[in-house]
């Protein structure tokens, strides 16, 4: 509240100032093109010219976007080959997306040129990017393995946000939405304008609630941003502040497919115990999460041909997530020995405390002939991870066992990440471009400690796995490519190789086998794009061959996380079709479709058997998990009357297997989903814009869901064969058709 209470005055104060000397400058600045902004993204997005695959979300699409409901994800289901999927089934707080069937951990994201992508897991949790589009200005989404960027590699796409622009007019925006299952969101964002003709002030703060459609996902979620900047006649400062909180409600279990059966959809397991008598409780499983994020940037426009830019960045984060493990051994599950054979109903509590600081730099040469980039980063990651018991009851007797505050399990992390990378276009003539992308990257990875999981000593006794990781990577990624520009079109080729390193959890929860490999992927994209006046058309082809891929098998952890294994050969390839067209001036239609084969070569499946070894079964060729086949979008928007828009989007997923055995019993039905939005643009009195918004998602209230897990075995004591095996899953079932009203003010 306090940062809140200083950010209003702040805003208030500089609004103030700003209309005093906008006034006497106005006719100067009102023509001012702040082209420095262009410089801070200008190494990592690509130009139109680059070969590669790629998609850009303007910031009118987000602002249209922007309504205080789904996670940042959804937004870009618009993209060919993404899938969008929440665990508390409507897309706000823990949600995952997928590009061509990969994981969140597989995907790049910066934000201006820095990482965001967590050092450790890889992946963006979203849960601590509520809101974030409405600090966005635009999105650029590089399918495949992208061109050379900060962080880790790219293994489905790379996902390059732009933060907005600071706007040389004062101005103050309030946004309210409310909506089904108690959802609501507001958000203020403001900007002092131009003051004494240097200097920009913004702002932006958002807090989100809502019960979630699952049993006990009840969450709360805010975000803020500010930023100061200050433009000189050939250069610009930046210094950033943007971070989020979160305390979300978990449904990592998923619901059983036979409680969706049932009429049980929502049904969720965490945190449901019994007492020593019968009597049914629940324990909210909750995460609860603060992260602060720091970028102070300097771009520099040296001459017509050269500019340069460099951030500095820090990033520290702390909190955990809370759980019941009911019914457990103490000492087999948590290693207290001095509770053998007492079985409890354990409330832990699982911490990190992550701090990450580095710097990114890019150089820039333009010439009629060509452009070139020199640029690289570092990153140095240091995190604490340990676990707690906020209390421990006895199962039989109801009694509360005390061990203070006793860590079970206490582990540290290091990471330094380097890379440095030089990446040019050359023109030859008005129409032929050719591209080529050098990076070289280095890292080393260190965990030491205890892991939370606890084996048998000689004596009878259970002790944790000790954790001794000392790993180091030199990877070196180039790429190239080529591209011709004609009246009929565009059409390029481009061929990459890059590597990336092993997750913690693919470490730390691969069982105790061998440790995981570093990935390689050889991607090759093919493609044509045609634009007109009123109507525009591309198709893409492309093969990704992996090395090495680590798959998700289809299992997860006591947490809800995907375990994987490495696989010595496995490849990706489609074709994307995108087009759209304006019927009329007010009327446009736009739309994609990917089809896809996604196959393990040469796969071996491991049964649980509970009389033996595991069962082997042998594949010459498989689907991986989760991986449709095929996926499409579509959205037609219409102006009508006068200021009145209906946007209709219909999503389909294909049939997504939930481990990599292509078996149909164990997977997900495909699903279309079709969403409806209609809009009211007015501007009354006192305000320069007013917006309400009706925002209908499942309009045909489709049952479906959108993810989902499985375990299997076999069992010959228990009648479980190969071909009729013991099954648990979870699915990540979404909500049925729900509401969302929002009132936008421009002040």
């Amino acid at each position: 509240m306090n940062r809140v209470f200083l950010f209003s005055v702040l805003m208030g104060l500089t609004g103030f100032v700003s209309n005093q000397v906008w006034a006497a400058n106005n006719n100067s600045e009102a023509d001012r093109d702040i082209t420095l902004d262009e410089i801070v993204i200008s190494s990592s997005r690509a130009s139109e010219e680059t070969p590669i695959t790629q998609s850009t979300i303007s910031s009118n699409t987000i602002e249209k976007s922007v309504t205080g409901s789904k996670e940042l994800p959804y937004l870009l289901q618009s993209v060919p080959g993404v899938v969008a999927t929440s665990d508390n089934g409507l897309g706000i707080g823990t949600v995952y997306i997928r590009v061509r069937g990969t994981s969140d951990t597989r995907i790049n994201f910066t934000m201006d040129g820095v990482p965001m992508n967590s050092p450790e897991d890889h992946a963006v949790f979203w849960a601590n990017m509520n809101s974030y589009s409405g600090s966005l200005e635009s999105i650029q989404i590089q399918r495949g393995a992208g061109t050379s960027t900060n962080g880790s590699g790219a293994f489905g796409a790379t996902v390059n946000m732009q933060s907005t622009k600071p706007s040389i007019d004062p101005y103050l925006n309030a946004e309210g939405t409310m909506g089904s299952y108690n959802t609501y969101n507001g958000t203020v964002k403001g900007s002092s304008g131009m003051l004494f003709n240097h200097l920009i002030l913004d702002g932006r703060f958002s807090v989100t609630n809502t019960d979630g459609y699952i049993d006990r996902t009840k969450s709360r979620l805010g975000s803020y941003f500010a930023s100061a900047s200050w433009y000189g006649n050939d250069y610009l400062v930046r210094l950033k502040n943007f971070g989020s909180f979160e305390h979300t409600g978990q449904a990592w279990n998923g619901v059983p497919s036979d409680s969706i059966k049932d009429g049980k959809p929502t049904f969720n397991s965490l945190g449901l115990f019994y007492d020593h008598k019968e009597r049914l409780h629940f324990r909210p499983t909750t995460d609860n999460y603060w992260q602060n994020n720091t970028h102070l940037t300097f771009a520099k426009n040296i001459n017509s041909r050269w500019d340069m830019q460099a951030t500095l960045h820090y990033t520290y984060g702390i909190g955990y997530y809370e759980d019941m493990k009911d019914n457990s051994n103490l000492a087999k599950k948590f290693g207290l020995n001095q509770y053998a054979g007492i079985e409890g109903d354990a409330n832990r509590q699982k911490w990190l405390k992550n701090n990450s600081a580095g710097a990114i730099f890019n150089i820039t040469r333009e010439t009629n002939k060509m452009e070139m980039v020199l640029g690289g980063g570092m990153q140095y990651f240091d995190g604490d991870h340990w676990g707690k018991f906020e209390s421990i009851i006895n199962s039989a007797d109801s009694s509360r066992i005390n061990i203070g505050d006793a860590h079970y399990y206490d582990s540290k992390a290091k990471k330094s990440d380097g890379n440095v990378y030089l990446k040019g276009t050359y023109h030859i003539g008005e129409n032929l471009h050719l591209f080529a992308d050098l990076q070289y990257r280095y890292v080393n990875y260190l965990i030491s400690g205890n892991n939370d999981v606890f084996i048998k000593d000689a004596n009878g006794k259970y002790q944790n796995q000790l954790l001794d990781i000392n790993e180091t990577f030199h990877f070196f990624n180039p790429k190239a490519g080529i591209s011709y520009f004609a009246d009929w079109g565009n059409t390029y080729f481009s061929a990459a190789r890059i590597n990336r390193e092993p997750t913690r959890n693919n470490y730390t929860d691969n069982g105790g086998t061998l440790l995981p490999k570093a990935e390689t992927l050889y991607d090759y994209e093919l493609g044509y794009q045609y634009k007109a006046n009123s109507w525009h058309a591309g198709i893409n082809l492309y093969y990704m061959d992996y090395k090495n891929q680590l798959i998700a098998t289809g299992r997860i952890s006591d947490i809800g996380e995907a375990l994987t294994e490495n696989v010595e050969s496995s490849y990706r390839k489609g074709i994307e079709i995108e087009a759209g067209v304006s019927l009329t001036d007010k009327i446009h239609w736009s739309g994609n479709a990917t089809f896809s084969r996604n196959k393990i070569v040469d796969f071996t499946e491991y049964v649980d058997n509970w009389e033996g070894d595991a069962l082997q079964i042998h594949y010459d060729e498989t689907d991986i998990a989760l991986s449709p086949n095929v996926t499409a979008y579509s959205m037609l928007s219409a102006d009508f009357l006068n200021g009145f828009n209906a946007t209709v989007s219909t999503n389909y997923v294909g049939r997504q297997y939930l481990d990599n055995s292509s078996c149909k019993e164990r997977s997900l039905d495909a699903y279309c989903v079709t969403d409806l939005n209609i809009s009211y643009t007015f501007h009354p009195v006192n305000f320069q814009e007013a917006k309400l918004n009706l925002q209908i998602n499942n309009l045909f209230n489709k049952q479906y869901s959108s993810n989902g897990w499985v375990y299997t075995a076999v069992s010959e004591s228990y009648g479980y064969t190969a071909d009729n095996r013991y099954k648990e899953d979870g699915l990540f079932v979404q909500a049925p058709i729900s509401f969302l009203t929002s009132l936008t003010l421009k002040f």
